[in-house]
């Protein structure tokens, strides 16, 4: 008896584990198939078979939207940002130049612009006037130039003369670009649709009404052509803000981490150099105030001459006091 219970036990224990091994193995099945595997409830299966997989059907039955591109794979993955004819970049760059010779270095900045197809926003010129005519000149230039040859003029600025600074910038403004123009375009298609309805238009009351509207998308149309057309022309030219400073000379440090014997035969250079310097300067002050000059070593002689004078007078009364006593 106990022998067929035990059997009876172990035959309902095997059915009972193949049972739920079944049903574990078709949960496991289930979960694994992909979603996107299974026909959708609304097609059937020859439509879902037609559709591409790389393509979607928009909700609104609109045009197909490509399915994301693989990393690599773009069309502007290669080359850089400045090829990118996606990108909205303005760039622009500032340089302090210094100069010995003022004269050839504005006329080489004529040349360089002019040979970039570029052009001087403004110009402006200070020092060596009349009142101050051996005073050291400078110049302040705003030039823009084609963005195409922006590397061009900057490579070549160093022609100019010694560049002490250098500063340059990009900004992308592709974002606000598109934006604007995606609202522009916006902004004319409701004029045309007011354009349209004015024409069918009978009531005085709609008509007044639509011109009022019209006048409001024309005003917007006008800003925002007016943000494009900035954006561009600041984008088809990069814009360079050029200082240009006339100077005696131009001094090259040898640097801190030169040697000991370098940088003092650089000082004492730098000492001869600023002593002959200066007498010029004294002779160029001279030549300038020469009138000044002659008149203050005529008062200084006359001066002498006076203050010897004094002198042997008050001698002599010495002499003459100490031979009474």
């Amino acid at each position: 008896m106990k022998r067929k219970l035990f059997a009876v036990c172990m035959a309902a224990a095997l059915l009972l584990a193949g049972c739920g091994g079944g049903s574990g193995a078709n949960g496991a099945m289930a979960g694994s198939m992909p979603s996107s595997s299974a026909p959708s409830a609304d097609f059937s299966q020859t439509e879902w078979e037609g559709v591409d997989e790389n393509y979607w059907e928009m909700p609104s039955g609109g045009e197909s939207m490509p399915a994301p591109m693989e990393p690599g794979s773009g069309e502007f993955q290669t080359g850089s940002v400045y090829q990118n004819p996606q990108a909205k970049l303005i760039r622009r760059a500032e340089l302090h130049i210094q100069t010995e010779e003022f004269d050839q270095s504005r006329q080489a900045l004529n040349q360089l612009v002019d040979s970039c197809g570029g052009y001087f926003e403004t110009a402006s010129l200070y020092g060596g006037g009349y009142r101050d005519a051996y005073a050291d000149r400078w110049g302040e230039y705003t030039v823009r130039v084609p963005a195409e040859k922006y590397d061009q003029f900057l490579s070549s600025a160093g022609d100019l003369g010694y560049i002490t600074s250098k500063n340059e910038n990009s900004e992308d403004v592709g974002e606000r670009y598109y934006d604007t123009e995606a609202r522009l375009k916006t902004q004319r298609t409701k004029q045309e649709r007011l354009l349209a309805l004015l024409e069918k238009a009978e009531s005085m009351e709609d008509i007044i009404s639509l011109e009022n509207a019209l006048s409001d998308v024309e005003y917007q149309i006008e800003q925002y052509s007016s943000e494009l057309n900035r954006y561009d022309a600041l984008i088809s030219f990069a814009t360079f803000n050029v200082y240009l400073n006339e100077v005696s000379r131009v001094t090259q440090d040898v640097g801190d981490t030169a040697a000991l014997g370098q940088r003092m035969a650089a000082g004492f250079h730098s000492s001869v150099q600023g002593l002959g310097q200066g007498f010029q300067n004294f002779l160029i002050w001279m030549s300038y105030n020469f009138f000044l000059v002659v008149v203050l070593a005529a008062v200084a002689a006359v001066a002498v001459f006076v203050g010897r004078r004094e002198l042997k007078k008050l001698r002599k009364q010495d002499d003459n006091n100490s031979g009474e006593k």
